[in-house]
């Protein structure tokens, strides 16, 4: 096997600690990433906060500068804003988007000349059934992640012929063992949604405690690595496989109605 040198952003817990592990446990040159020091001591970290442009340019310079190229870019940094969309303030809106989508066009656009001189190069991102469809109360997440699953699609298409390949990774609810700390609550509640809004984060954490692991997420990642011609999604779960066959094949009005009940959401709320 070929030794690749990788960059990860959003290192530090979770889906990314465990990517990190799993490739340098391959025999990978493995860079971490992440705003603050790891859990656990790792072998290359750098701090980066991917929503800081400037740092993201410096961060792939400096992997180039010490290990003469980068082969694969991992874009793992984020986290799930959840609450009724107008509990969710516009700073929070904006932050959300700023993390999870423009960190990951940040660092992509700092490593692509370094992919166009070398004439080959992958991105991998961490996308989401959530970047496919809308869940209630996930309105700010959806947004970041659609936003990030049309910005790569274009962007692998542009970059194909130079053979950079551009992969989006979409697991369902996903146990990663930080659900506490990669879920945010919005900071003001409305009385209207309060109700339905707590009921939905007791459902996403017994689901996420039953989720695709990081584990089967690592071992994806390992295969795109390896893959001679990457395809652009992966789902990972019964959700993010079977949820958008749902919504293309129902009528919308059933879809919707099937997507409240499996949330045990009213579907109408009498005045």
């Amino acid at each position: 096997m070929e030794k690749k040198v990788i960059l990860i952003t959003g290192t530090s817990r979770g889906i990314g600690e465990s990517i990190y592990a799993h490739l340098d446990g391959l025999g990978h040159i493995v860079y971490g990433s992440s705003r603050t020091k790891p859990n656990q001591e790792i072998k290359r970290h750098i701090i980066l906060d991917v929503t800081n442009q400037k740092e993201c340019e410096q961060a792939v310079h400096s992997v180039i500068e010490t290990s003469g190229k980068i082969d694969v870019l991992i874009n793992n940094a984020g986290y799930h804003l959840t609450g009724a969309s107008i509990e969710n303030s516009l700073q929070e809106l904006t932050d959300q988007i700023n993390l999870n989508f423009y960190g990951s066009v940040y660092t992509s656009r700092a490593v692509i000349p370094h992919f166009l001189k070398r004439g080959q190069g992958r991105i991998i991102n961490m996308s989401s059934l959530g970047g496919l469809l809308s869940l209630p109360f996930t309105s700010a997440y959806n947004a970041s992640k659609f936003a990030l699953e049309g910005y790569m699609e274009s962007l692998r298409l542009e970059l194909l012929p130079y053979n950079i390949y551009i992969s989006n990774v979409e697991p369902g609810y996903v146990n990663s063992g930080t659900i506490g700390l990669s879920i945010g609550r919005p900071k003001e509640s409305h009385s209207a949604f309060s109700r339905y809004r707590e009921q939905m984060h007791k459902i996403m954490e017994s689901e996420s405690s039953r989720g695709t692991s990081k584990e089967t997420i690592a071992k994806t990642i390992a295969s795109i690595i390896d893959s001679k011609k990457p395809k652009l999604r992966y789902k990972l779960g019964n959700m993010s496989l079977f949820l958008p066959l749902m919504k293309e094949c129902m009528p919308q009005n059933f879809f919707e109605k099937t997507v409240l009940k499996s949330f045990q959401l009213p579907i109408e709320v009498k005045a």
